[in-house]
Parts: C-alpha cells; structure tokens; sequence
C-alpha cells in the first residue's frame, strides 16, 4: 500500500507541476488561453463523470449546492487566472506563487471560519510572500528576451490565490458534510460551466487553428494536471496522513521550475532561485503548523 500512496503522491506533483509547462507550450503553438481552459476542464470534467458512472456515485441535492459553490471557484476561476497569468511569467515562477495558498487558505479561514491562526501559519504566509515579492521586484518574469511583464502576471496569479484561498475555506465549511467523491461531479461540472461561460463572453475560445500535438497537450493537460492530481491526492489522504499529502505542494513547484529550464529554455535567476527557496521555506513552515481535521471522503 505505501507503495501506492507513493507513486500516487509522486503522479500528482508530476501533473500539478508540469501544468504551467504544457500551458506555456500551447500558448507557444499558438493555442488561445480560453481554448486551453476549456478543453482541460471539459476533459477532466468527461474523466470525472466517468468515474462517478462506473462507481454508481449518486450525487444528492445538497452536495450538487456545496460542490457547485466550491467548483466554480477551485475548477473554473482558479484555473483561468493561474492560465491567464502564464502569458506573462514562466511556469516556474506562476508555480512559486502558487504555493501561497496553503498559508493564504489558513489566514482567510482565521478570518472567515474563525479557525485559530497559529504562529508558523503566520511566519510561513510572510517568508511566502517574501519569496514572491522579491521577484515581482526584480522585474524577472523567467520568460527571457523581450517576453514577460511579471507584475501583470503577478496580479492574475495573486487572484489565482484568493480564488484558490476562497475555495479551500468553502471546502472546509462544505466538505465535512459530504463524501469527497460525492463532491467531485458538481465541483468539476460547474467549474466547465464557468469555464464555457467566461470563454464565449471574452471570444476567445478557437479550435480552427489547433495542430494535433496541441490537440494531445490539451487532453494531457485535462487528464494529466487536473484529473489525475485530484484522484490521486484522494487516494493518498485516505492511506496516509496529510505531513505526506502535502509533500505534493513542495514538490510540484519544483518540477514546474526545472521542466520550465529543460523543456522551454525558460530563464532561471538569482531573484527567481532566492524566491522559490523563500517559498518553499514558508510552505515547511506552514506545514508544521495546526493541522485542520481531515474532512470525510
């Protein structure tokens, strides 16, 4: 069983970190930032239903209102302003601000939920914060050449966060209520429905101009960085205790960063190195904080 657990942690930080670097790739090919969004939702979305179908999972009213609340957030907004912020930054440094959401969920939940915010959750939001303010700064984007205005794609990936920090207390408030399986369909169908939604008002949605590589990065995307990391870190926090679960947050940007230099000649800078060490100091020391109770799956 720890052998699963493992190559379940191991898939998800895979999927979750080269998430940026297929997107990055895509928008190199030529493909529209809402085509992205919706086919990767929409894909992940068919896997989901899927899965539900197979199992003979019954989705009651109440977990179609609660999931719903939570998917429009984590699977529809999130997601199009992480995406939106990688036409600016590179995969490695839209990674490094994803890893304030940890620390950013505990303070709004502090805030919402009244949940006690202990000193290593505040210590790890500042050194986070640090990290990420010090590239911002710097004025490195981790694209290179004339590509790249970090502060545009800081302000869509610091929305990506709130989205992201919003969702994970509307999880905390909904989830205990319901098994996470139950919640998945409402969360991911609602999410595409954002998603389609967002994608007609902007026109920016374009299938025409796709080439069949790009058609096979989309899917991957869908399957790869959103469906496989949700299930797999369901399986994992069933199996094994959430210290282990989180590892996936510290190794995620790490992949993005390293798959970002290897794969797509992104530039790797002192600002950029000094910000993610920064970031993934303050997501060991949030990690070593209260622990909130695990939620029913």
């Amino acid at each position: 069983m720890q052998a699963r657990v493992l190559t379940a942690l191991i898939a998800a930080s895979l999927g979750w970190g080269m998430a940026g670097v297929g997107t990055r790739y895509l928008f190199g090919e030529g493909v529209t930032t809402f085509t992205v969004v919706v086919v990767r939702t929409l894909t992940a979305t068919a896997a989901v239903l899927v899965v539900a179908l197979s199992n003979g999972i019954r989705v009651d009213r109440s977990a179609w209102r609660d999931g719903s609340i939570i998917g429009v957030l984590r699977i529809g907004f999130a997601p199009i302003l992480f995406i939106s912020s990688l036409q600016y930054v590179s995969a490695g440094v839209e990674g490094i601000f994803i890893t304030l959401i940890p620390a950013s969920t505990a303070a709004l939940s502090a805030v919402v939920l009244h949940e006690r915010l202990d000193r290593n959750q505040i210590i790890g939001l500042i050194i986070g914060l640090l990290g990420t303010t010090l590239i911002v700064a710097s004025g490195e984007s981790g694209i290179g050449g004339d590509g790249g205005d970090v502060k545009v794609g800081a302000v869509y990936a610091l929305l990506g966060v709130v989205a992201g920090a919003t969702s994970g207390v509307l999880s905390r408030k909904y989830a205990p209520r319901h098994r996470t399986t139950d919640l998945a369909v409402p969360m991911f169908v609602s999410g595409s429905v954002v998603a389609l939604v967002a994608g007609v008002a902007m026109q920016d949605i374009d299938f025409s101009g796709v080439a069949p590589m790009s058609w096979i990065t989309l899917v991957a995307l869908g399957l790869g960085s959103t469906f496989l990391p949700f299930f797999s870190t369901l399986f994992a926090s069933r199996h094994t205790s959430a210290a282990r679960v989180a590892l996936t947050g510290y190794l995620a940007p790490v992949v993005g960063v390293v798959a970002g230099v290897v794969l797509l000649d992104e530039v790797l800078t002192l600002p950029i190195v000094v910000g993610a060490a920064l970031a993934l100091v303050g997501i060991v020391v949030v990690g070593r904080g209260r622990r909130a109770p695990r939620s029913a799956t």
